[in-house]
């Protein structure tokens, strides 16, 4: 028995054979550098390796998958083949009845079909995008499902229209092992390629490492490995504000560094250097308020013993 798949990548490890595709195309002739340091992870993993839209072959023995054959002809011995190969949104019930669009249902900012009382959320939803431009898209990730929910019910919930159109920023992410990857935004544009790609990382230093699209000379999409909560929350600021880019090359030579300083810059942020930030006076209410309470306490400290003695 002999079955065909096309991938995007393989990993072969203590027999066990995974082989996934993702729709946004990392091994892409764009990101060539970044899909060739996955392939030297090898040495972190030993037999984890990256292959780039292979077609692969598998042969079973009596219902037992035993081989992986390559289309460069090696074979690698397997004895479980766990594939993902997508998924196609099942609109077919709705077929004739909702409007489709791009391989899913067609709704709009508020996720209403062509039929106002009928919503649809999540993967089968084809909904437009305002960041990138009212464009509509279809997402097959678990936040999209959630916050695509979340929203349909808040504006099923009040007919005024005050939930207004869902404002979704296009999130992906991945964990092999010791790698995780996040990207935002749209893959349009030029790809900028930062961090250290010139060879594999060790156990003891995590690869750190991504690339920006450019578009229109501003940033569109974001794609980071190994980054911490913060960097992670910076590359989505920046997809999201569209962060001004003055020169590839500057975007090159800083990566991160410069989508953190921008996220930090008063102009970013909308306001004025000599304006104390939203934080500080947060901060400064907390301080004042714990010193009332404090004050407070002291004085009923003091006073209650008075207290007791006049009641009694």
């Amino acid at each position: 028995m002999i079955s065909h798949i096309q991938i995007a990548n393989r990993m072969h490890a203590n027999h066990l054979l995974a082989a996934s595709y993702w729709k946004y195309e990392i091994s892409s002739s764009c990101l060539v550098p970044i899909t060739n340091h996955y392939q030297l992870c090898s040495a972190i993993f030993g037999s984890l390796n990256y292959l780039n839209f292979l077609s692969v072959t598998f042969f079973c023995v009596n219902a037992q998958v035993t081989t992986a054959i390559l289309r460069d002809g090696r074979r690698l011995p397997a004895d479980m083949v766990v594939v993902g190969i997508g998924a196609r949104a099942n609109t077919a019930l709705f077929e004739g009845q909702l409007v489709m669009e791009k391989g899913g249902i067609k709704v709009n900012g508020k996720m209403q079909t062509s039929d106002a009382s009928v919503y649809a959320v999540g993967d089968v939803a084809t909904f437009p995008v305002k960041l990138l431009g009212g464009d509509a898209r279809r997402f097959e990730h678990v936040d999209c499902a959630r916050r695509t929910a979340r929203h349909a019910v808040a504006a099923a919930l009040d007919p005024s229209g005050a939930a207004g159109d869902i404002d979704y920023l296009p999130f992906f992410y991945s964990r092999v092992f010791a790698l995780s990857w996040r990207f935002y935004g749209d893959n349009a544009g030029e790809a900028v390629h930062f961090g250290d790609l010139s060879s594999s990382s060790s156990a003891s230093s995590p690869p750190k490492f991504g690339a920006f699209w450019v578009s229109a000379g501003r940033i569109a999409g974001a794609f980071l490995e190994g980054g911490s909560p913060e960097e992670y929350e910076a590359i989505a600021y920046a997809v999201r504000s569209g962060a001004a880019v003055p020169y590839a090359a500057q975007l090159a030579r800083e990566g991160l560094a410069f989508v953190v300083r921008e996220g930090r810059s008063p102009a970013a942020r909308g306001g004025d250097s000599d304006k104390p930030s939203s934080y500080a006076w947060h901060a400064t209410v907390g301080v004042a308020a714990v010193v009332s309470i404090a004050a407070l306490a002291y004085w009923y400290g003091r006073k209650a013993p008075c207290l007791v003695k006049r009641c009694f």
